[in-house]
């Protein structure tokens, strides 16, 4: 059926591949968009330190590599050359290093260099890129109508429901949730269509009519690419 704007949900996800494809480019638009690219000067976000400590979370960025290379699961405390900045800080990537586990990076904004695991590296996905809502085994991803919504009273927008980015931010610090760069976008199907709010970056996905043989269990579900930079 077709909504108030006359629009058939069919034709208006169509028009948001059409977006999506016109943001990645031509010379892009057959497999990985520049922005997923571990290339010098992409820019992305750095996630929430995997070390313990009592105050407000910051993010995963020391000044020597070492300090990083280590299992933080046997070992959690923090290491003594933190470079203290919030959840989320925009950065731009100088290269990879230690073996493709770690990037050195420039902060955005705030002028500084430090090193960052590359599993704490979070894309920044730019405006009109159609995703595809990725829950893993719930079978929904925690949507938030605003950014600063707490998770215990997120609504949920089902696995494989199409969304478009509008923006990329973080959240206040919540407790409850280790999820704090999420992205705005608008609903394009499902319970949730025509809303608009704010979604993990994690559990996001890129379309994709073929998956690899070792694609994890989350992207099987929503048939997708995951949101997330690999070496």
């Amino acid at each position: 059926m077709p909504d108030r704007f006359g629009y058939r949900p069919g034709v208006r996800i169509a028009a948001a591949v059409a977006l999506s494809l016109a943001c990645i480019g031509p010379a892009q638009a057959g497999g990985l968009p520049a922005w997923l690219a571990l290339d010098a000067g992409t820019t992305a976000r750095v996630d929430i330190a995997p070390w313990m400590d009592s105050d407000e979370p910051e993010a995963a960025i020391t000044q020597s590599a070492t300090s990083l290379l280590r299992d933080f699961s046997e070992d959690a405390a923090r290491p003594d050359d933190i470079v203290y900045e919030p959840v989320g800080i925009r950065v731009r990537v100088v290269k990879v290093t230690a073996g493709g586990k770690l990037a050195l990076v420039h902060g955005i904004g705030s002028h500084f260099e430090g090193f960052a695991p590359l599993e704490r590296l979070i894309p920044e996905i730019p405006a009109g890129t159609l995703l595809i809502a990725a829950g893993g085994f719930g079978g929904f991803a925690d949507f938030y109508p605003e950014i600063d919504t707490r998770e215990k009273v997120a609504d949920r927008v089902a696995t494989g429901s199409h969304l478009v980015a509008i923006a990329t931010g973080v959240a206040p610090y919540d407790p409850d949730s280790a999820d704090l760069v999420r992205v705005h976008v608008r609903v394009l199907d499902g319970s949730l269509r025509g809303r608009t709010g704010w979604v993990s970056v994690a559990y996001t996905g890129l379309p994709t009519s073929t998956l690899p043989a070792g694609a994890e269990v989350a992207e099987k579900a929503c048939g997708c690419r995951l949101i997330q930079f690999r070496s």
